[in-house]
């Protein structure tokens, strides 16, 4: 994992969540604003997806299925909230998407921590 680019995606998460439960609070429907929002995400966590398929298989260490099943859990969740939310007309399909970016920060969480204890990856 690239420790940076792992911080910017838990920033990006922990941002979009807190702009989208304002707009929950507003009663705000999905927007473009919101979709380019999650796609500047989805970028993130693409590209750290695409820099362990390249490190990782190489490294020791047990954890690489749970490891992976992770990464691709992130990519996956703020899609299909996006999508729920584009369907629900009523405040709280922005209230979806919100908190599938807090699911997608708590998920990141759990990715580095098992790519800090269980994985060894020599730099």
């Amino acid at each position: 994992m690239i420790e940076w680019l792992y911080l910017a995606a838990q920033a990006a998460a922990l941002a979009l969540a807190a702009w989208f439960f304002v707009d929950t609070a507003r009663s705000k429907e999905v927007g473009r604003a919101n979709v380019v929002g999650v796609g500047v995400l989805e970028v993130l966590l693409l590209a750290q997806l695409v820099t362990a398929i390249i490190v990782v298989p190489g490294a020791e260490g047990g954890g690489k299925a749970l490891f992976f099943s992770y990464l691709v859990t992130t990519l996956l969740v703020p899609v299909a909230a996006l999508f729920w939310g584009s369907i629900d007309r009523s405040r709280w399909g922005i209230g979806t998407v919100a908190a599938s970016c807090l699911i997608v920060a708590a998920l990141m969480l759990r990715v580095h921590q098992i790519w800090e204890h269980q994985i060894d990856v020599v730099a």
